[in-house]
């Protein structure tokens, strides 16, 4: 899943509320031995994902399992990079717009309690 949310973001191309953003930002996402990487170009919202291993104004190191609960909404990342779950290296201030795109947390069910007001016995 860890790639998933950036290749839905290539495919979109333009994104509205990156419109006032430029900048790179590398998400590298490590597996155990493995580290996928990920380039996100963004010029005035217009976005860009490739595969590239390259420098970029901003890096996001993350373990995988930390990278998929920021995707799906589970984790806050400015949390997460508090407590040390995330490194961040370089133009940190690309990431708070980024952020802009990822789900917000999981809505709860708030259980309705059962209440015997209004009834008749």
């Amino acid at each position: 899943m860890s790639g998933m949310l950036l290749e839905e973001l290539s495919r979109r191309g333009h994104e509205p509320l990156l419109e006032k953003v430029s900048g790179t930002i590398r998400f590298e996402v490590v597996d155990g031995k493995q580290t996928e990487r990920w380039l996100v170009s963004i010029d005035k919202g217009d976005v860009a994902v490739s595969r590239k291993n390259v420098r970029a104004d901003c890096t996001l190191r993350a373990d995988k399992a930390v990278f998929e609960r920021l995707a799906s909404g589970e984790m806050n990342a400015m949390a997460a990079t508090l407590r040390g779950d995330i490194v961040i290296d370089g133009d940190s201030e690309l990431l708070v717009p980024f952020q802009r795109l990822l789900p917000g947390p999981p809505r709860r069910r708030r259980r309705r309690r059962a209440t015997t007001a209004g009834r008749r016995a």
